[in-house]
């Protein structure tokens, strides 16, 4: 498996696109933080205290404040997840995929290797923005950065995670397509939610038609919107659509409830991807 994923980014290494949407998401990054930072300053309390006294009298801004609000994480999910499927679709249409997986077992690492690569590529969009966020933090002198350990490693770990549902099942539509636009399709229509919210709409219809055989009710659920469309569907909280939702609100901490069953998802995701790229065909 090492080998596959050192040949994977090495081919990432050699995208221009890898290094132009990561040079994208930090211009985000900096925009984001000048905006930020000047809506503090013009705050009327802050307006109010005189620049002599401005040492001490700081807001420190946890991750969900720099990445989260705003939709900034949103705009991350986007861009690594376009990368993923163009990069994945041209890979399988030139057949480097399929050199790739050569041997018995090749397919069942390269999947695994996939899993890692889309976890080290959303990690990476995550540090860009914190190196943005700490080029920029010092022209603030009212703001400062926070990272309390815990919570910002859970809610790290659960956007990989929900990159991990939609990264996994977009390769498997480049897999059985191999063509980038109805991967890119596909994908658009999975980041935005909008396949969960079908999904769950269709639920509801069946179960409104299934009253009778007792089907059980539809569980908590959460409006789901995102930077670029608005929905007043409603999907159950535990579907990537509405944790991600969530995280782009104040506040949020991730429990081991919520990062376990996007965890569940990314599993069968991935279970998904093996059982494509088992095909003699690909």
């Amino acid at each position: 498996m090492l080998n596959l994923l050192r040949a994977q980014w090495y081919s990432l290494a050699c995208n221009r696109m890898f290094w132009g949407f990561l040079v994208l998401f930090a211009v985000i990054m900096v925009w984001d933080m000048v905006s930020l930072g000047q809506n503090y300053y013009g705050q009327e309390g802050f307006r109010n205290i005189p620049p002599i006294y401005y040492e001490g009298v700081t807001v420190t801004l946890d991750p969900e404040g720099y990445l989260g609000e705003g939709g900034v994480v949103y705009f991350l999910v986007l861009l690594a997840l376009v990368f993923v499927a163009v990069f994945f679709a041209e890979e399988f249409r030139a057949g480097t995929c399929r050199s790739l997986m050569a041997g018995p077992s090749s397919r069942r690492d390269f999947a695994l290797a996939l899993a890692v690569t889309v976890a080290l590529l959303t990690m990476l969009f995550v540090l860009v923005g914190l190196v943005a966020v700490y080029a920029v933090i010092p022209r603030f002198p009212l703001l400062d950065v926070g990272l309390p350990t815990g919570r910002t490693l859970r809610w790290a770990l659960q956007l990989v995670l929900i990159v991990e549902v939609y990264g996994l099942l977009t390769v498997a539509v480049a897999a059985a397509t191999k063509r980038p636009a109805p991967t890119v399709a596909a994908m658009l229509l999975l980041a935005t939610g909008q396949v969960e919210v079908l999904l769950t709409n269709l639920y509801v219809i069946a179960t409104q038609l299934g009253a009778v055989a007792g089907l059980p009710e539809l569980p908590a659920a959460t409006d789901v919107s995102s930077a670029f469309f608005e929905t007043a569907a409603m999907v159950p909280t535990w579907l990537p659509a509405a944790q991600l939702q969530w995280m782009m609100g104040e506040g949020c901490t991730p429990m081991a409830g919520d990062i376990a069953s996007v965890a569940l998802l990314a599993a069968g995701a991935l279970g998904v991807v093996v059982l494509v790229t088992r095909r003699r065909a690909l």
